[in-house]
């Protein structure tokens, strides 16, 4: 249970191992157990249970806040030889940011091979600025999230604004890999005074990027003498305050807001108030590499030699046939596209379509139709020449 209402830190972690002489599932149960005790921190039996995301087998302390997903290097699925420990917001809520330095020290120095998902939050005591004072804010168009096209408020509402079950506003898409909530806590927990929680959670390379730069505050604490925990508070407010970049644009109300006013809109003052350290310089969301462009990619640069010495080949025929430079280089790469034409997966070219704007679709099929009936002709009449 919270003991402590207005906290800030990590709230959950994903990270994955790799088995190996010196790392097994089996091991790391040992190690958080021993940790455990070793804090006086809460430990229960552990379960076994079943493997999510692909793993075969689970161990689950429900006391600690804490699940290990494997699959042995003899079993089944992707997974063969990896394990994932996931550490849960109960975990966080009992340990104090000394306690969980060293655990995250811990894991680190034990290899992790990968992060996948950090979560950060701070719990703010407010009885004014709880949850459905944002929503009602993002709603006028008072306040707006930059790099998040949308917000969803969620919540059982009643006709006076009000939300008795507790309110939750959601920033971005889950399945980005910056996503943000706002919450009321102690309607959640149904214990404790008012008070809002802001979450952001982090995954793909961004969160990898982000362990690393935690790891670096942590070594540069021990380095200066300085407190671990106090350094790990401050990463943690300049972390949600880089990727919960709330900023006040009320003075737009009613109005479309300017091209540049992520730039010139500063934060509301109930926000900047939160925070003593400046956001941390984040990096622009990687854009998406779409299966096409990997095929694509892929295709050049392991047939792409290939495909340039064929039709050199067949470029130096044709000049020896008699054609001109301008004939012989119309030729063949009218007969490198015919032949990528005629060999291509309809299937597979109707989905990377797909990924195109839906407005292209039509015209798209018409162009792919044309090219079949036209590399099939080009083809017949290469045959029938050859005949001759």
């Amino acid at each position: 249970m919270e003991n402590n209402w207005a906290r800030c830190g990590p709230d959950t972690l994903h990270c994955t191992f790799k088995e190996g002489p010196t790392r097994s599932p089996a091991e790391m149960v040992s190690l958080l157990q021993e940790f455990q005790q070793g804090y006086d921190l809460p430990t229960g039996t552990v379960m076994r249970d079943r493997g999510v995301s692909g793993f075969e087998f689970a161990a689950v302390d429900s006391a600690a806040g804490l699940r290990l997903d494997w699959t042995t290097i003899n079993g089944d699925g992707v997974n063969k030889g990896y394990f994932c420990l996931q550490v849960k917001g109960e975990w966080f809520d009992k340990a104090d940011l000394e306690v969980t330095a060293d655990f995250l020290q811990l894991l680190a120095a034990y290899g992790i091979y990968r992060v996948t998902r950090i979560d950060i939050q701070q719990t703010v005591l407010t009885k004014r600025y709880l949850t459905p004072w944002w929503i009602q804010a993002f709603d006028k168009g008072a306040i707006k999230v930059i790099g998040k096209r949308c917000y969803e408020p969620r919540g059982r509402k009643t006709g006076a604004d009000d939300y008795p079950a507790g309110a939750t506003v959601y920033h971005g898409v889950r399945t980005s890999e910056r996503f943000a909530r706002q919450y009321d806590r102690h309607k959640k927990l149904k214990i404790g005074p008012p008070r809002r929680r802001d979450e952001i959670e982090i995954k793909g390379d961004t969160c990898r990027r982000l362990w690393t730069e935690l790891h670096e505050e942590l070594v540069q604490a021990e380095q200066s003498g300085e407190s671990r925990g106090a350094r790990l508070h401050a990463f943690s407010k300049s972390a949600i305050r880089a990727y919960l970049p709330i900023r006040d644009t009320s003075r737009w109300m009613g109005r479309d807001l300017p091209q540049n006013w992520a730039k010139i809109a500063e934060e509301p003052m109930n926000w900047t108030d939160l925070f003593t350290e400046d956001a941390r310089a984040i990096q622009p969301a990687p854009k998406r590499v779409t299966a096409l462009l990997k095929s694509y990619r892929y295709a050049n640069q392991n047939f792409g030699s290939a495909v340039v010495a064929m039709t050199l080949k067949r470029y130096m025929e044709k000049r020896h046939q008699g054609l001109d430079h301008e004939d012989a280089s119309e030729y063949v790469y009218c007969r490198l596209m015919d032949d990528f034409v005629n060999n291509a997966n309809e299937k597979r070219v109707m989905e990377f379509f797909d990924e195109m704007p839906p407005s292209w679709r039509t015209e798209l099929e018409v162009l792919w139709l044309q090219a079949v009936q036209g590399a099939a002709s080009n083809e017949e009449n290469e045959r029938d020449e050859g005949l001759e």
